[in-house]
């Protein structure tokens, strides 16, 4: 589908309140011309088109091909709408049904210890996988009904964790203090003021000497398709302030096949805060 809407003349047929919740025309055209990511099967025969705008907008755009023609019948802000990443026909691609193996060789090190966050837990593999290794994990997430779903997990595993709807980008406002924090492909999908906001949301609510493990696209990935890439520099430099990258490892990050591509490059990374 993607290359079904790259590849077509631009003939876009708008309803009146396509462009809803604020998303212009042109940031549309972005997204559907140069910046999708991920498509998925969306309800009565649209597909749902995930990409990014220039300025590093998250979108959601829903969409009918019809031979030259593309119909746009809905366009939202992620932020706002990330739900339906979890209900369409196919999972996203990071949800893969099984925790990510660079996260189980850390379990199995026993570096996922203590009070564990799961930050943008989805359905919450990471959770389950660090409950199962006996920390006190607690997974939380934007979509009710990834949180539902993990929920459900947890129950079919008989394994004890929390699981809660939440912002990642709210972190300040909790009360609890952790001692490892997981990000499993969050901060990459996030622009410069939100990743900004985010890391000082982490440090906000991990303990003085408690542990990051993060897994984030590399620059050695390549393609324009999908979240932003990092290069080993700008990591340290979103972690300068209070924080010391105790190790930054390649790695790759499963998916669902996705441009055919099965793993991606990434990073891996383990940061302490001071």
């Amino acid at each position: 589908m993607l290359d079904a809407i790259q590849n077509v003349n631009w003939h876009v047929n708008w309803p009146d309140d396509a462009a809803g919740n604020g998303v212009s025309r042109e940031e549309t055209r972005e997204v559907l011309l140069r910046r999708p990511y991920w498509t998925a099967p969306g309800p009565d025969g649209t597909t749902l088109v995930y990409g990014l705008t220039d300025a590093g907008r998250h979108l959601l755009v829903s969409v009918v091909a019809e031979g030259e023609d593309v119909l746009v019948v809905g366009a939202r802000d992620m932020k706002e709408s990330w739900d339906a990443s979890y209900t369409g026909a196919a999972p996203p691609p990071w949800d893969i049904g099984r925790p990510q193996p660079a996260f189980v060789r850390l379990a199995d090190e026993g570096r996922l210890r203590g009070r564990v966050l799961d930050a943008g837990c989805g359905t919450g593999e990471h959770t389950l996988l660090a409950a199962s290794r006996g920390a006190d994990a607690t997974g939380m997430d934007l979509s009710p009904t990834a949180i539902r779903r993990a929920r459900e997990k947890a129950a079919e595993r008989g394994v004890s964790a929390r699981f809660e709807i939440a912002d990642a980008l709210e972190l300040p406002r909790r009360a609890v203090v952790f001692d490892t924090v997981i990000d499993s492909a969050v901060l990459h999908v996030l622009d410069a003021e939100d990743r900004a906001k985010y890391v000082a949301g982490i440090a906000s609510v991990l303990r003085p000497g408690g542990v990051c493990h993060l897994i984030c696209f590399s620059d050695r990935q390549p393609g324009s398709w999908g979240p932003r890439r990092f290069r080993a520099d700008e990591l340290h430099a979103a972690f300068s302030d209070g924080w010391a990258i105790e190790s930054l490892t390649a790695d790759t990050f499963q998916l669902n096949p996705f441009h055919g591509v099965h793993e991606a490059h990434a990073w891996l990374a383990t940061i302490r805060r001071k």
